[in-house]
């Protein structure tokens, strides 16, 4: 063996185990090696060493691992130690006593049944399903068997090989040995026996409720419950589970003779066996589960058997609906609170044939007689006092239902007989919960003195309508957050249609949104109703405003959205991660989010960014489900959204400023001048409201007339974006797809085509490609240059006032400028400090007491930036001659 091998094999509490030598509850022992008094080794079963602390110990201070330690006890040499570990090793295999699987499982379940009368768990369980300990021979498993005095080695390996342990490689840390998961543990147990009633496996039924796994049976197995049927058995009865088995075992019913199925396909060959071997069988009796799966294995079974014992009589039990056997018994216990033999004997001797083996079935069966429907009514005009009524009883339920959480329907309910108004019963109750509706069915039959099948035909029928109650209500939730479609009148379409169809459509846009109300501003406002349209493609565009406070750049944003149509847009003025995780899957799809301050989203950032790039975003989380247990979740919310934000600090959203296009607002002496003459105008009563309204609702119609379609633009190969772009393969696409846009929404104007693949698109024009570069332009130059936004308009300003001086008199001061512009002094020593730093000014002289004096050193770089922007329009030019030039050579 190799000593890697023999270490794997061979563990530190086995070796200490054969020298008789035990730790104490520290891991520690007096060391064999010396003369110890007080404990001096010390153990690690994690690492599969031990170590001497004493400085008098032979080991000199050295870690030891099983080798070692054996060596120091034997006083050999290694090679003596690794042959005295190798018959440890396989001594161990010798002398393993090998216990029968009979006898494991005999001596396994004995143990099994005494534990049961010192279990509360299992006392309560077997209470809760009506079967007596004292009658029936089960046993509970609490998955102690292999600990402390209980513990025996050889019995540990019998039950490792026969299932009742499961090895999982797990050690303990506490004492070095193999860790073990008991098999089947909190279950109560039933013996499975062989023809000579031998126990040959177990049978385990959970005492928790664990709805993905109740039953457990041991690994390979044999035999069947209660145990074969005696030789001169008349009348079998089979029972779907072995709890309806042990159900009926314990009510001693004489003539009958059990065998239990498992399950509804557990018909197993040494079920058949058994019964083939029954010489003296006359009648085979179903008693299956009262519902779908129970009826189609009555009738799958009832075939085979008929054809194993031909001269033996099918017949079978008619159990109520979605009932079982121990479900009977627990409705229905005696005055002792055990299952009451009444109702069984009931049910077995009113039993009916299902497949006679001597008559031929009737072609033509009498129909089933229906149950009679009860005429009954639930009055919801008081939500909070809801009534219902039947021909025996009214019942009011107080407070209304809960109509968010469907997986219970709780209730405070007030039922009165009409017989006698003082036969009356409240109660809280959970429809939805089998213990507590039984409980009602039994209360309410004698508070009201009725039958339990009109007790329990009224809470059917009550549960039924309050169902249909609470989902109607539901759906009338949905449909009310739904937003309203707006229905155009003949007149709209038309008009919509005519608009669409017009010749210069974006010319007569622009009139359209200067004729809205919005004041200046109109390039950036065209540009955002173009961006605010790609919400109808799969990777739409986005947009941020920059501006100062108070110069209007959420008036822009607002003016805009006033032209577009109310289902298509979210406004909000703050936003948190959660609120988008955890929307409707297509709260967002098609629609398009103006953030009125995007201070108000900076918890959000991180979803929103992702969402707008990639179109979806995914969230794992963890949620309780209605039994409170912890569940995995995956949230899920689409789009395409287009988002829309303003701001006043260019810097901090440096990461969606890349993914949006960039409009600055104009913050010009003439441009405020117009706000404020139309502002008095507004006031003077001298704004056309009314033609204001008119064509906000003429833009909104026209969009709500397009309809999604293929753009292919056959000049995208040719186009150019200026090289002094930042992020250039992001804007390079922003571009195309700004193009995109405003063909699509020429699509009334264009003649459809039809590619290879059958699918309709239009094509760009080069008017198309104009209009995109009037729009562009300045988002372009805004991306280009070195300076954020409020900063270049500084430096420009700036530039204007110095170069009207003399030459030799435009060196400045940072008071000068400050007084000349009005500003604060910590923000235009922060601007000259920044414009210091990008190389635009330069300090002449001064000092920092009486300030410094500066000079301009860059004066015409904003022109080249500009220049190289009209790259656009050479493109253009180009595009047009060659289309010029092909127009020539067609007619030729």
């Amino acid at each position: 063996m190799e000593i890697a091998e023999i270490k794997q094999q061979l563990g530190l509490a086995q070796v200490l185990d054969h020298y008789h030598l035990k730790p104490d509850k520290h891991l520690r022992l007096n060391c064999p090696f010396h003369d110890d008094k007080t404990p001096s080794l010390q153990v690690y079963y994690k690492t599969q060493s031990c170590y001497c602390f004493s400085a008098n110990c032979s080991t000199h201070g050295k870690a030891m691992d099983v080798i070692d330690f054996i060596m120091h006890m034997e006083k050999s040499t290694k090679h003596e130690a690794i042959k005295k570990a190798e018959s440890m090793i396989t001594g161990e295999v010798t002398q393993a006593v090998q216990l029968s699987r009979t006898a494991v499982l005999t001596k396994m379940f004995t143990y099994f049944r005494n534990g049961v009368h010192n279990s509360k768990p299992a006392k309560e369980y077997l209470e809760s399903r009506n079967l007596d300990k004292d009658k029936l021979q089960v046993g509970y498993n609490s998955g102690q068997f292999h600990h402390g005095n209980r513990k025996d080695k050889h019995l540990v390996e019998s039950c490792l090989k026969y299932g009742l342990l499961l090895d999982r490689g797990h050690v303990n840390n506490r004492t070095g040995e193999k860790a073990y998961s008991p098999f089947g543990k909190n279950c109560i147990v039933f013996a499975l026996r062989n023809p000579q009633n031998q126990v040959v496996s177990l049978y385990f039924r959970s005492t928790i409720d664990n709805h993905k796994a109740r039953h457990f049976y041991l690994k390979d197995r044999q035999g069947l419950y209660p145990g074969y049927p005696q030789q001169g058995t008349k009348r079998l009865i089979l029972t779907e589970s072995i709890i309806d088995a042990a159900t009926l075992q314990q009510l001693e019913l004489t003539d009958y003779e059990l065998l239990a199925l498992y399950g509804t396909n557990g018909l197993t060959e040494e079920h058949t066996k058994a019964i083939e071997d029954l010489q003296e069988l006359d009648e085979i009796i179903f008693f299956l589960n009262g519902d779908e799966a129970g009826r189609k294995a009555t009738e799958k079974y009832s075939k085979e058997l008929q054809q194993l014992k031909p001269s033996a009589k099918i017949t079978q039990v008619e159990v109520p609906k979605n009932e079982d056997v121990n479900s009977l018994a627990q409705s229905h216990p005696s005055v002792d609170g055990q299952a009451s033999p009444e109702i069984f004997t009931h049910l077995i001797n009113n039993r009916k044939p299902f497949f006679p083996s001597t008559e031929k079935k009737d072609p033509k069966p009498a129909a089933a007689s229906k149950p009679t429907e009860t005429k009954c009514t639930l009055n919801t005009e008081n939500p909070e006092q809801i009534t219902f009524e039947n021909e025996w009883l009214t019942a009011t339920v107080w407070g209304g239902i809960e109509k968010e959480n469907l997986s219970r329907l709780k209730i405070s309910l007030h039922i009165k007989s009409k017989e006698n108004k003082y036969k009356t019963f409240r109660d809280d109750v959970n429809l939805y919960s089998h213990q507590s509706t039984k409980k009602l069915v039994q209360n309410l039959t004698e508070a009201l003195e009725l039958s339990t099948t009109q007790i329990s035909n009224t809470v059917t029928e009550l549960t039924e309508k309050l169902e249909e109650y609470r989902m109607k209500e539901r759906e009338a939730q949905v449909k009310a957050l739904k937003p309203k479609l707006y229905e155009m009148t003949d007149k709209e379409l038309r008009a919509a249609e005519a608009f669409l169809k017009a010749p210069e459509l974006v010319k007569k846009t622009l009139s359209l949104i200067s004729q809205s109300g919005l004041i200046g501003e109109q390039k950036n406002g065209l540009l955002l109703f173009f961006l605010y349209l790609s919400r109808f493609f799969d990777e739409p565009l986005h947009a941020i405003i920059f501006g100062r406070s108070g110069s209007g750049k959420t008036y822009l944003q607002t003016k805009i959205s006033e032209c577009l149509p109310e289902e298509s847009v979210r406004t909000i003025t703050s936003l948190t991660e959660n609120t988008l995780y955890y929307s409707t899957r297509d709260f967002w799809k098609n629609k398009v989010l103006l953030i009125e301050d995007l201070d108000g989203v900076y918890n959000a950032f991180l979803p929103l960014r992702e969402f707008m790039s990639k179109q979806s975003i995914t969230k794992l989380t963890t949620d309780k489900d209605a039994k409170g247990n912890n569940v995995q979740k995956v949230l899920t919310v689409e789009g395409p959204i287009c988002v829309s934000g303003a701001t006043t600090k260019e810097g901090i959203y440096e990461d969606n400023a890349n993914r949006s296009y960039l409009l600055h607002i104009n913050e010009g002496a003439n441009h405020m001048e117009e706000v404020m003459d139309y502002q008095r105008k507004l006031q003077a009563g001298l704004v056309d409201e009314n033609s204001q309204n008119i064509a906000k609702q003429l833009l909104k119609n026209t969009q709500r007339l397009l309809k999604p379609i293929k753009v292919i633009n056959p000049y995208a190969t040719q186009l150019k974006i200026p090289d002094s772009i930042f992020k250039k393969l992001r804007t390079n696409m922003h571009y195309l797809r700004l193009i995109e846009i405003i063909t699509f929404y020429h699509q009334y104007q264009r003649e459809a085509k039809t590619d290879s693949k059958g699918k309709s698109y239009i094509e760009t024009s080069l008017e198309d490609i104009s209009w995109a570069n009037r729009l562009v332009k300045e988002s372009l130059l805004r991306k280009s240059d070195e300076l954020n936004g409020q900063l270049r308009s500084f430096f420009e300003i700036l530039k204007t006032t110095i170069i009207k001086r003399p030459e030799d008199q435009r060196a400045f001061y940072s008071k000068e400028i400050r007084e000349l512009f009005r500003m604060n002094p910590m923000k235009a020593n922060r601007y000259l400090r920044e414009l210091e730093m990008w190389g635009y000014i330069k300090k002449t002289g001064g000092h920092r007491n009486t300030g410094f004096e500066y000079e301009i050193t860059a004066w015409d770089e904003y022109q080249h930036l500009q220049s190289g922007i009209d790259i656009l329009d050479s493109t253009l030019e180009k595009l047009k001659e060659q289309q010029a030039k092909r127009a020539k050579q067609s007619l030729v």
